[in-house]
């Protein structure tokens, strides 16, 4: 479908820095109700460098990521991200 392909896309430029190989098999539409889950994600090493903290990941799994578009009305109503299953193994980063 070309509209997951295109959703996919986005999702990727907004969390690429943060999952591993976002396709369209993790992906579940439910564009009426306004939901976007994503399955089975795995997190990069580098997920926290932007955030500055003295802790690195190692390894990193999210089981559920639903994003709530309120696609009526989305110039007013925020977007809720809901993560389900986050799975992470990290170290301290010293300086």
């Amino acid at each position: 479908m070309v509209f997951e392909s295109i959703v996919v896309e986005l999702i990727n430029r907004y969390l690429g820095d943060f999952v591993e190989n976002l396709d369209r098999s993790q992906l579940k539409l439910g564009i009426w109700g306004g939901d976007v889950v994503l399955k089975n994600l795995d997190l990069k090493e580098s997920a926290l460098d932007e955030l500055d903290l003295p802790v690195k990941i190692r390894a990193g799994h999210i089981a559920n990521l639903t994003l709530k578009i309120p696609w009526k009305n989305l110039y007013t109503e925020p977007v809720v991200a809901s993560i389900d299953g986050l799975y992470a193994l990290g170290y301290p980063q010293y300086r």
